[in-house]
């Protein structure tokens, strides 16, 4: 069966356990944390030595798993087969599964981590009728920030809106890294204390006044003066601020006006519902929508696009930094 990442987090607190589970997917970080769950809650350390096998998929084959699976536990309820990196394992290798599928040991927990991509549906279906099969998604840009506040009340701490699309304008939809910086910031805050933005600058390196964020209110109030001033702070300060984040996160943003623009009735709730934006920041979209022209908007997307290959190197002037170039583009955008 199909059963959701909170699901499984139950069965395996009350040892509801499956013979085989096949975690897949285009987001690793869900794929990850479940095997850690696994790895934490099936067994208990003095059961690990004799009952536990941790597999890749690059070294091992479906012979490997099956092997493992066969035996029986010693002095434990249960045996634990942990495949990461599953889809390493050869594509043709996996038809190998079908007889284990008929009868599969009971007190044999395989679980097989197949991350980036989604494992043969042929296969999956199998895999519904004998055990489980989690898939992870990933999670669409606009609903990051919200992804981040959940998370950080899940760890004891508390975002808010602001601060969550910050961090989302800045780390964009990885969330192990969002994961990773909030949990280093937990290892300095109180149990329920806030995070505010000083907090953000401090602790995770984002500046609270040179960011995407402040760009995109910048090039909408066409400030250029303020949109240059961001630019020099990203070219002196490249790592933390690549112009490969910057590049998606102005696309994304010209592309919630464009739809928000489009919309008929143009209420706070039906622009928020549109663009997958919370109300609070809104006004700044009214304000583009009031600011560009939709044949201008189009254009800015189109701009956005060129800029971008220029800064992967096609059809660009030698010796033309990474701040010329958003500068140029901030030019084009605000003319």
């Amino acid at each position: 069966m199909i059963k959701k990442y909170e699901q499984i987090i139950a069965d395996l607190k009350t040892k509801n356990l499956s013979p085989i589970y096949v975690l897949t997917g285009d987001e690793p970080f869900y794929i990850d944390a479940l095997a850690e769950q696994f790895d934490s809650l099936v067994l208990d350390e003095t059961e690990k030595d004799f009952n536990q096998q941790v597999l890749y998929g690059r070294d091992i084959t479906i012979d490997d798993i099956l092997s493992n699976a066969k035996q029986y536990p010693m002095m434990s309820d249960y045996r634990l087969i942990l495949v990461r990196e599953a889809q390493d394992i050869e594509k043709e290798d996996w038809t190998k599964f079908d007889s284990y599928f008929n009868n599969p040991v009971p007190t044999s927990i395989i679980v097989i981590c197949y991350k980036y991509k989604s494992i043969n549906k042929a296969f999956l279906k199998k895999v519904e009728k004998a055990g489980v099969v989690f898939e992870s998604k990933k999670l669409y840009d606009n609903n990051i920030p919200q992804w981040t506040i959940n998370y950080a009340k899940s760890i004891g701490l508390k975002i808010n809106s602001y601060g969550s699309q910050l961090i989302a304008d800045y780390l964009g939809n990885n969330l192990e890294k969002i994961a990773n910086e909030l949990s280093k910031l937990k290892l300095n805050l109180k149990e329920n204390e806030e995070i505010t933005i000083n907090l953000i600058e401090e602790y995770i390196g984002i500046s609270k006044d040179f960011n995407v964020f402040e760009l995109q209110k910048a090039l909408t109030s066409r400030d250029i003066l303020t949109a240059n001033r961001i630019i020099n702070y990203f070219e002196a300060n490249p790592k933390e601020n690549p112009i490969q984040r910057i590049m998606p996160a102005l696309l994304s943003y010209f592309t919630k006006i464009i739809i928000a623009a489009q919309v008929k009735d143009k209420t706070p709730d039906n622009i928020s519902k549109a663009i997958g934006v919370n109300k609070f920041y809104l006004n700044e979209y009214l304000t583009a929508i009031n600011s560009f022209s939709l044949d201008k908007l189009f254009n800015i997307i189109s701009l956005i696009r060129e800029y971008d290959l220029k800064s992967k190197g096609l059809d660009v002037a030698p010796n033309l930094s990474n701040g010329d170039l958003l500068k140029e583009l901030v030019y084009k955008i605000t003319h």
